[in-house]
């Protein structure tokens, strides 16, 4: 992964290992990206236009979509995405 922390690129591409927050509390879970999806209006926070890397200081909304070690398909929204732990 090549995400850096205050002003410096943080890319992200599928197949980067990613630590995500979960919603409902301080718990993570990390997994591999299968697919981001960059958001392109206010109604759809999830997103609809597939990319295959992303630059998160440019603040997008969008999600992803990642496979933990045990095989088990998730998605998040980016800005969920735990930038201070380089896989």
């Amino acid at each position: 992964c090549h995400r850096r922390i205050r002003g410096v690129e943080m890319i992200i591409k599928i197949g980067d290992t990613v630590t995500v927050n979960k919603p409902w509390g301080i718990q993570t879970r990390t997994g591999t990206i299968t697919t981001i999806t960059l958001s392109t209006n206010t109604d759809d926070a999830v997103g609809d236009v597939r990319v295959d890397n992303l630059d998160l200081s440019l603040d997008h909304g969008g999600s992803i979509t990642y496979v933990t070690e045990d095989g088990q398909e998730y998605w998040a929204y980016l800005a969920t995405i735990e930038l201070d732990k380089a896989a």
